[in-house]
């Protein structure tokens, strides 16, 4: 997240920023040296079919190679213009094991493509990160666990639309958001842009 700023620290922020943003990715990049010589693809498109969902899941896959698929996560800190410093940046640490959306998330990839899963935290500071061999959540049991509980939560999607039937009044009193979170600004509000969010607020008037 970045502090309000004045637009001529912009430019400033920017070359600030793509020096760390380098440091994040050197860090991934020593960890994808740890799993040994690997020739990737990134972006690998992927469908799937998981009945008794109705609908395909579409994923793009972040790094696959012959054997292994991974997911490479980020984990940023706050900027901030100093008057003294200039550009400071807050330490984040990585997670101790991976956080269980993640997990989830390379479940489907390892159902649809049969490869062993890796899960990659990167920060201005620190590495991790998380494979078969050192982590018990990627084993193939919590996988498939995590699968099911993935489709549980598309089922549960599936069921709300049915129920509304094309009533978005309706959908909405089914989907009803953590208004915490819509005031905090929190992962999944932003970038949604305000006249969005009223829009949906206008349903619970």
């Amino acid at each position: 997240m970045i502090s309000t700023c004045k637009h001529e620290d912009l430019r400033s922020y920017l070359l600030w920023a793509s020096k760390h943003r380098l440091g994040m990715h050197c860090k991934t990049t020593t960890e994808l040296a740890e799993l040994g010589g690997q020739k990737w693809q990134d972006e690998q498109e992927q469908v799937l079919w998981t009945p008794p969902v109705k609908t395909y899941w579409l994923m793009y896959i972040d790094l696959v190679s012959k054997d292994l698929l991974g997911d490479l996560k980020n984990k940023f800190g706050n900027a901030t213009l100093t008057k003294t410093k200039g550009w400071t940046y807050t330490n984040v640490k990585c997670p101790d094991r991976p956080f269980y959306s993640d997990v989830q998330q390379v479940s489907l990839y390892q159902k649809a493509t049969g490869l062993k899963p890796f899960l990659s935290y990167a920060s201005n500071c620190d590495r991790k990160l998380f494979t078969q061999e050192n982590c018990e959540d990627l084993s193939q049991e919590n996988l498939d666990k995590a699968l099911k509980e993935l489709m549980i939560y598309e089922i549960a999607w599936e069921k709300k639309l049915e129920l509304a039937d094309g009533d978005l009044d309706k959908l909405a009193w089914l989907c009803c958001p953590d208004f915490s979170d819509i005031k905090k600004k929190s992962f999944w509000w932003t970038g949604v842009a305000k006249e969005q969010i009223d829009r949906l607020l206008k349903h619970y008037e």
